[in-house]
């Protein structure tokens, strides 16, 4: 028989989104038990780079992320500021970013940022719950009236509560989901991110009558060095490969298969690697790319680190030594020769390429070439939960369809007494990315107040 609690609020999952609600709710007076499935809390925050940013008006994110949920995507331009205040004012160490952002930004240590938020959270009477993941949530009349879950010592735990908040980082550990909505080929994705996030909260909240956005398909990551590289998870940044948007990408046939350049963040050329290439590409540049900055270092440092984890590259004299060694490599070399020249003469002669090349024009011409076997890896999945601007999660059945014309306008019924954050909610980002912490940060204050209303109401 499970044993019975009780909370005000009970929030899934302790990343940055689940912390940040839990902090709300606890120092705004609630009894709250943050739950986490991991054996240390903080999720993909924790071993991420730290830069809490987005983009610096509602007009420049539409730019770059046109098919996002522009609801949602003003909220979080609208809300990043006053949050990043608020981190400051529960003491929250913030620093600087150590390069420029084009945005609102600050760097957190994310392990210490981790630990405070913990303390904090406990101080204000709120407790963090860790290898207890959820199994299911408790619904009456179709309202969530609590989770079950099981707790370290194998025993099976009902929490009764007035609201629930989801913050389970998003699908990308689940290799079923991926393979359905992603690539089949998830034996050359690699999973960039914590092992736990495993879509625990959309399969809940799915399993509740939720609703589901659309881009399950589109994710966040970044190439690394391909197998045989040995990466372990605190050499992820080391091993990605940033300088890809303005290399020449080449498939296994030694062709160009997608606009490398269409994202300065790598990220769409990422994505175009795991669904079109079967999850293998080979990143070709020159000396003029080599001694560019991406991020902190520059593309020669990021390259010898490839080949320092045992990934493979190489670095020739001439377009046929390039041929040479991707004929070794099981690619068809002639045809690579081909296609690089064939490049260099439509940005020298400004042609347009198929497929196109919108940015970074710039030849490959200048020896000596690098070369190195890249594979994409998976850190957050775009596509999640459907929530309104109060973080309520839809509820299908009492949903239009948003293919449906008209459909924007249209309201839409939610789930009573559930509500999602962080990369469990869908669509702010799609295809191309915004920010995956200061999402985490917005939409987890955001969560937290919605379930602070509906505790004052119950």
């Amino acid at each position: 028989m499970a044993d019975s609690e009780t909370a005000d609020a009970v929030v899934v999952g302790a990343g940055m989104a689940g912390l940040v609600a839990g902090l709300e709710l606890a120092e705004s007076g609630a009894d709250v038990t943050v739950l986490e499935k991991a054996p240390t809390p903080g999720g993909s925050m924790r071993i991420s780079n730290g830069i809490v940013w987005t983009y610096g008006s509602f007009e420049e994110l539409r730019e770059r992320s046109p098919d996002g949920e522009p609801a949602l995507q003003r909220l979080l331009v609208d809300r990043i500021e006053d949050d990043l205040a608020w981190l400051e004012s529960v003491e929250a160490d913030l620093v600087t970013p150590e390069f420029d952002v084009p945005g609102p930004g600050k760097t957190i240590d994310p392990p210490a940022f981790t630990d405070h938020m913990v303390e904090r959270i406990e101080a204000a009477g709120g407790s963090v719950r860790l290898e207890m993941p959820l199994d299911s949530l408790a619904v009456e009349d179709g309202t969530v009236v609590g989770v079950e879950a099981t707790g370290p010592d194998g025993k099976r735990v009902t929490i009764d509560a007035d609201a629930v908040v989801v913050a389970t980082g998003g699908f990308q550990g689940n290799e079923q989901l991926v393979e359905q909505h992603v690539t089949d080929a998830t034996e050359n994705l690699y999973l960039r991110s914590n092992p736990w996030s495993t879509g625990d909260g959309l399969l809940a909240a799915t399993e509740v009558g939720g609703k589901t956005t659309a881009g399950l398909g589109t994710f966040y990551g970044h190439t690394m060095a391909a197998p045989p590289a040995d990466i372990s998870p605190d050499r992820f940044a080391d091993a990605t490969q940033y300088y890809g948007f303005a290399a020449v990408a080449l498939d296994r046939t030694g062709e160009r298969f997608t606009d490398e350049s269409e994202s300065a963040l790598e990220e769409t050329l990422t994505q175009d690697i795991a669904t079109e290439t079967d999850g293998r590409a080979y990143y070709v540049f020159d000396e003029t790319i080599a001694d560019r900055v991406f991020g902190s270092k520059t593309a020669d440092e990021i390259f010898e680190t490839a080949g320092e984890l045992g990934g493979r590259t190489a670095l020739v004299d001439s377009l046929s030594e390039l041929g040479a060694t991707l004929d070794e490599w099981g690619v068809d070399g002639d045809r690579a020769i081909e296609t690089v020249e064939a490049f260099n003469d439509a940005i020298e002669g400004d042609e347009r390429l198929h497929p196109s090349r919108e940015n970074e024009r710039i030849p490959i011409d200048e020896p000596p070439y690098r070369l190195v076997e890249v594979q994409p890896s998976i850190t957050f999945t775009m596509g999640g939960v459907a929530v309104d601007e109060s973080m309520a999660v839809k509820r299908r059945s009492a949903s239009p369809s948003g293919m449906a014309i008209g459909a924007d306008d249209a309201a839409d019924g939610t789930v009573e007494g559930l509500f999602a954050a962080g990369s469990d909610v869908g669509a702010i980002h799609r295809r191309r990315y915004v920010g995956g912490l200061a999402v985490g940060l917005v939409s987890g204050r955001i969560a937290a107040r919605s379930a602070l209303e509906r505790i004052g109401n119950a």
